[in-house]
């Protein structure tokens, strides 16, 4: 199916943009839904089937080739796969709050700071050097929402809790689980952690 085609099958010029395509779709699904053809004869059950198939393919294909929009792009925004199986759509990716940003850093770095009563594992260097590098890695996921940052900050979680362990102190470890609140919850502002409750 060519883009044109795909045009003609949802009733919208062939540059249309994504909230035409999406007006479109919507309407067709309405009108080719099962629900209507109940009682209906299979012929016309079959027929309103393989049109609605038809109008998915029309609508992925012209919303997989639009290029984003500089607003989309300016503003953030991903693709995400539709839950029941749909076309993918776009969505915003939410704006960074600062206040809770600063929360966060703040939790992280008293954590940070109660994670000094350890005794390091090595040398001193071992000790900030691992208490930095992860301070800067759940920053970075905060600010950068990018999977490797998000990574890197799990590997040096996991790496400061043996290392609290091998010397613990409850300052230590309270610091630590500090670390991985802010950690967390830096994660989730980014995007990168969803819970079952978030949409």
């Amino acid at each position: 199916m060519t883009p044109d085609e795909a045009a003609r099958v949802l009733g919208v010029e062939p540059g249309a943009d994504q909230a035409d395509l999406d007006r479109a779709y919507r309407r067709l699904a309405r009108e080719l839904h099962p629900d209507r053809f109940v009682g209906a004869p299979e012929a016309d059950v079959r027929d309103a089937s393989a049109r609605f198939i038809e109008v998915a393919r029309a609508y992925r294909l012209l919303s997989e080739a639009r290029p984003a929009t500089s607003d989309e792009r300016s503003a953030g925004r991903i693709v995400v796969e539709h839950p029941a199986g749909g076309p993918p759509r776009t969505v915003p990716i939410r704006p960074i709050s600062a206040r809770l940003f600063a929360t966060w850093t703040l939790l992280l770095l008293v954590g940070a700071l109660l994670s000094t009563s350890t005794t390091p594992v090595v040398t001193p260097l071992d000790l900030w050097g691992r208490l930095a590098l992860l301070v800067a890695a759940a920053l970075a996921t905060g600010l950068t929402r990018k999977r490797w940052a998000w990574w890197a900050t799990l590997v040096l979680l996991g790496l400061s809790g043996i290392a609290v362990i091998a010397s613990t102190t409850v300052a230590s470890l309270l610091g630590l689980g500090f670390m991985a609140v802010a950690s967390v919850g830096l994660a989730v502002q980014a995007g990168l952690v969803r819970f079952p409750d978030q949409g």
